[in-house]
């Protein structure tokens, strides 16, 4: 019969369990990832390209969201709103499930061995690190759903895996991660805004009573995280589809050097509201978006 007082073995039975609940919010965030990210990009293909209309002064192509989704369900069929998905997937399974996976492991680990409530800076930091780590990650991922985005004719690329092979052919390994800066950049703007906000807006409205603890308390939160990391995003965001989006040719230089380039370029031709482009549909995909991973996220763990 097994001792189980032996320190050894309780020692390994608690590394067991800490394996297990690492494997287990990294798969709770996948599918949280996955699901919100198959109901929400029709509205993530819209905002991309309102961020790329009128590009350095061209002429622009939408009188808006509205107008947008309109005109890319005439010219291109319901399925031109789904464009980029596979990508969008394959990014989520990687970018998503790593930032939000890791997150909380993070957390754990910068507080050490506290027993007390973990600091917003705390937070703040492990978020940066899960945020930016995921999204270098899955670039290429974000690089080719971008594209497929944009591409309304659709002749672009074939599918995913031809535009990892064309990219690599054309613009070499290294152009695969094109735009990694802006990109790395936006993610923990967007990790350090979103995560800690949410757990900082949800631990004052339960002590405050505001709302129970629940489905209420996570709507409540999320809509809140959602808006403040928007809002600090988009810049980043608006930066990434451009820089990302542009045609590479050998003996042409690039459009965009970069994150700052970008910047400076678009704020010179269009002006300071430029980098608040796609704002609305930023925010209507991310506000429910966030609402969805969070919610479906929590009804995991209480499956734990």
């Amino acid at each position: 019969m097994i001792d189980h007082n032996r320190p050894w073995l309780r020692a390994f039975k608690v590394q067991e369990q800490k394996k297990r609940s690492a494997s287990r919010d990294f798969f709770n965030s996948w599918v949280s990832v996955c699901v919100a990210e198959t109901i929400t990009i029709p509205i993530d293909t819209i905002k991309v390209r309102l961020q790329l209309q009128g590009e350095l002064g061209a002429a622009k192509t939408y009188n808006g969201v509205v107008d947008a989704f309109v005109s890319t369900a005439r010219a291109e069929g319901v399925a031109g709103l789904f464009k980029g998905l596979a990508p969008a997937l394959l990014r989520q399974s990687l970018y998503g499930t790593f930032r939000y996976g890791t997150y909380d492991q993070i957390k754990q680990r910068i507080a050490g061995n506290s027993q007390g409530q973990i600091s917003l800076w705390e937070k703040i930091a492990a978020a940066c690190i899960a945020g930016a780590g995921g999204s270098f990650i899955a670039v290429p991922c974000d690089l080719v759903k971008i594209r497929m985005q944009a591409d309304t004719a659709g002749t672009r690329y074939r599918n995913t895996f031809a535009a990892f092979r064309d990219i690599m052919r054309q613009e070499s390994f290294r152009g695969m991660w094109r735009g990694a800066y802006p990109t790395c950049a936006r993610a923990a703007v967007g990790a350090m805004t979103e995560l800690p906000v949410y757990d900082e807006v949800k631990r004052l409205v339960l002590e405050k009573e505001l709302v129970e603890d629940g489905f209420p308390s996570h709507v409540v939160a999320a809509l809140c995280a959602g808006l403040f990391s928007t809002f600090w995003m988009n810049p980043f965001d608006v930066a990434k589809s451009r820089v990302m989006n542009q045609k590479i040719s050998h003996g042409t230089p690039a459009l965009y050097s970069g994150l700052l380039d970008c910047f400076v370029k678009s704020v010179k031709s269009e002006g300071l509201g430029s980098l608040w482009k796609g704002f609305l549909p930023a925010y209507v995909r991310i506000g429910p978006r966030v609402v969805i991973i969070f919610v479906v996220l929590e009804h995991m763990r209480t499956l734990d």
